[in-house]
């Protein structure tokens, strides 16, 4: 099958071959959508045609073996905009994750969690609906990471920048500074800014 064949039966447009090329060359890296659609196009499951990244979000006793791990997904969703009330949080299956993939990011899975992002203040770099994975271990602030940050009972996921004065800025990626403005914080007031943990992978709709 070409390349061409494929994207036509994965119903994309005339753009689609070059899609295809860029995964099979590691140009760029396919979400979920486009996973589930190259491989029911090939007549194959997703543990079949993937070595590394996300696969499914079947259930966990499907999939759950030596070579892969599920990473519990919750209810709770985190803000892409000025902050989601979390007013209880429940297990709702998971993720399966290549154990050999979390090895070699460095990533302990007893450390992650998976939510999904509501908002778009963190667009293009993380879009309202993505599903992100988070490493509650990486809790310390880091410039130019993004972390999951808690105030009160509001969950936000934002950038954080350390400024030349030494203040943190938490920040939003979205170019539109009206809705989504930086704001500066002391040393003192990010004692009050709960680290949840570092967004450390994400996946969601092209």
């Amino acid at each position: 099958m070409t390349q061409a064949q494929l994207a036509d039966k994965c119903g994309w447009d005339s753009k689609g071959q070059t899609r295809i090329a860029n995964y099979e060359n590691d140009r760029r890296e396919p979400n979920l959508t486009d996973l589930k659609r190259i491989a029911q196009a090939l007549g194959l499951n997703l543990i079949d045609l993937l070595e590394d990244e996300l696969l499914t979000t079947a259930p966990p006793s499907n999939l759950e073996s030596d070579d892969f791990v599920i990473i519990q997904q919750h209810t709770a969703s985190g803000s892409a905009g000025n902050g989601h009330m979390n007013d209880h949080v429940e297990v709702n299956g998971g993720l399966a994750f290549k154990r050999s993939w979390l090895q070699r990011k460095g990533l302990k899975p007893s450390n992650l969690h998976v939510i999904y992002v509501k908002g778009d203040s963190m667009e293009p770099t993380i879009s309202d609906g993505d599903v992100v994975l988070i490493d509650k271990s990486q809790k310390e602030p880091h410039s130019n990471w993004v972390f999951v940050l808690r105030q009160d009972d509001e969950l936000m996921i934002k950038r954080m920048i350390r400024s030349i004065t030494g203040k943190w800025i938490i920040r939003s990626d979205n170019e539109n500074k009206i809705r989504y403005p930086d704001f500066e914080i002391s040393p003192q007031d990010l004692e009050t800014l709960s680290i949840v943990g570092r967004v450390v992978w994400h996946a969601g709709m092209l």
